[in-house]
């Protein structure tokens, strides 16, 4: 993190700013601006806004702690790398209930935040929404019902 938060002096983080320089290039894709200095103070802002983001999911969810999460059927498992040790390992199991409780609560958020303001903005505006609204809710229901069919699934059985 940076700036003396949580006690910690500023570091740069790695995995923060290559976070940041995608958002970046994400925002890039087709920006519309007449004016390149308004341009380039909304890339800073893009840039300082997602390191922090990225630091505060770290602290979170103490990722500096807990070693990289493996599902039981994850594509992604094969590629972390294996626990250094059986005591990060008791250390990852003593941490779990308070990793899913936070990660109940992010759910929640981003439904909230995110999902909702969307359908909301579709319902308001209908056939005035922009071209792209409709195929992103379209991919947003169906990544939506897949981990919550998933997650039903899993906590039913």
């Amino acid at each position: 993190m940076a700036g003396g938060l949580f006690g910690r002096a500023f570091v740069f983080n790695e995995k923060c700013i290559v976070f940041s320089i995608l958002c970046m290039m994400l925002f890039l894709y087709k920006p519309v601006f007449k004016n390149n200095y308004m341009l380039y103070f909304t890339l800073f802002i893009i840039f300082v806004v997602a390191y922090v983001a990225m630091a505060w999911y770290d602290y979170y969810f103490n990722c500096d702690l807990v070693s990289l999460r493996r599902g039981k059927y994850s594509i992604t498992g094969m590629l972390k790398p294996p626990t250094s040790s059986p005591e990060v390992k008791d250390e990852d199991a003593a941490l779990e209930k308070i990793d899913h409780d936070r990660r109940m609560y992010l759910i929640y958020a981003i439904h909230l935040l995110f999902i909702v303001p969307v359908l909301g903005y579709i319902s308001y505006y209908r056939k005035k929404s922009n071209e792209f609204i409709y195929p992103t809710i379209g991919v947003l229901a169906v990544f939506t019902a897949g981990y919550h069919g998933a997650a039903l699934m899993t906590g039913a059985h």
